[in-house]
């Protein structure tokens, strides 16, 4: 008897995890657990959307399980079938997040004062945030302890590669020979085995650009700080790589990020500074040196993004066409001339740091291609409107 595992966060108003629950009650062969990432993190949901069927084919992308996810949002996804060794990796990581629902968190965390992030924060008993002697034995399924320095997750310089023959379609647009792919996780502290951080994956995409290269990076959100922690966490990671390829490889760095009903106004100023790198790439004054990388920026508007949420409010008609949270580019990736990420964590410190995400990375020219389509048509639609630098109107 094959089984269907659903696990999922608390779910969204008004029916929150009704669905997952009805379709498991009375049902021996479907199970259903609710995963609450705050409390092993302070903060945090489950925000992987991935399907794993019969240990061989897998979906990884943005879209949520939901009719609208399907039907009202601009989705990015990879379906990868026959993929057996990936599946099974993939099923780790899943693995080790249904065991957290069934643990006491209460019993398997700790405070502790994150001296990489300079917060107080709430962090598994076994996280490298804690210093060696602090930490527990994980008590997760096939959890390998990563060969990183104490504390924190530097990255690995020597991640974990499939070497698979991946056949795209049509069928006779295979690459003569297997090209690299890898998988990245977060959090950190459910990395196994040799699998690189989500962060690293993204990172090492942007800079795997060659000379004079592009870049290629669309997300829904953008910030340079942590959303949900109170203090605030500054996070450069992302500027920083993107700064650095500009100034060391002469890249341009074409970025899209979502303009939709529950912008997060912040972002505005983030993307501002991020286009300062033009200004100093210009203004390099050594000949020899002289930098001739570029930042572009485009905010993606879906048609209808402002007309989203209830029709009616207090018996007054409010105009809105749509639902609530949809009409948003909600894709999350980044393809570089040579390597291709797709992943579900909005680039934002949270994502990668205290919620569940999920990306497969690949070298395979024909993915990395198709992406690039993918990622043009959009930059050059007529639902893009440019991120002014600092001093120009908006």
């Amino acid at each position: 008897m094959f089984v269907h595992r659903l696990l999922s966060h608390s779910g969204v108003y008004p029916d929150y995890t009704k669905e997952p629950s009805d379709l498991a009650s009375g049902r021996s062969n479907v199970k259903n657990v609710t995963l609450l990432l705050s409390k092993w993190w302070g903060s945090g949901i489950v925000h992987a959307k991935v399907w794993i069927s019969d240990d061989r084919d897998v979906y990884i992308g943005s879209a949520n399980n939901d009719w609208k996810s399907l039907t009202q949002v601009k989705e990015v996804g990879i379906y990868l079938s026959g993929c057996s060794r990936m599946a099974r990796e993939i099923k780790t990581y899943f693995n080790n997040l249904w065991r957290l629902a069934s643990l006491d968190a209460s019993t398997h965390t700790r405070s502790v004062s994150d001296q990489q992030w300079l917060i107080n924060r709430t962090v598994p008993c076994w996280s490298h945030f804690l210093p060696t002697k602090a930490r527990c034995r994980s008590p997760l399924p096939s959890y390998i302890d990563t060969p990183n320095v104490s504390p924190c997750y530097p990255s690995l310089s020597d991640p974990e590669m499939f070497r698979t023959d991946i056949e795209t379609l049509p069928r006779n647009r295979s690459c003569p020979e297997p090209q690299p792919s890898y998988l990245s996780f977060a959090p950190p502290e459910l990395l196994f085995g040799k699998h690189q951080s989500d962060e690293q994956g993204w990172i090492d995409t942007i800079k795997s650009v060659v000379e004079g290269g592009t870049v290629r990076i669309n997300t829904m959100d953008w910030l340079g700080q942590s959303q949900y922690t109170n203090p605030k966490v500054f996070w450069s990671s992302f500027s920083s790589a993107v700064s650095e390829v500009v100034f060391s490889k002469n890249a341009k760095v074409k970025i899209i990020v979502a303009y939709w009903g529950h912008f997060i106004k912040a972002t505005d100023g983030y993307l501002r500074s991020l286009l300062y790198s033009n200004v100093l790439c210009s203004s390099s004054s050594s000949v020899q040196n002289k930098c001739f990388g570029q930042v572009e920026i485009r905010y993606y508007m879906v048609p209808g993004f402002n007309k989203t949420g209830p029709t009616v409010i207090n018996g007054t008609t409010t105009g809105n066409n749509y639902p609530a949270y949809t009409r948003v580019n909600h894709g999350k990736y980044a393809v570089s001339d040579v390597r291709a990420h797709i992943g579900t964590s909005n680039l934002v410190w949270d994502y990668f740091f205290v919620t569940s995400g999920v990306s497969f990375g690949t070298y395979n020219t024909k993915i990395v291609l198709k992406l690039q389509e993918i990622f043009d048509a959009d930059w050059n639609s007529p639902f893009v409107v440019p991120v002014q630098e600092f001093g120009q109107d908006v």
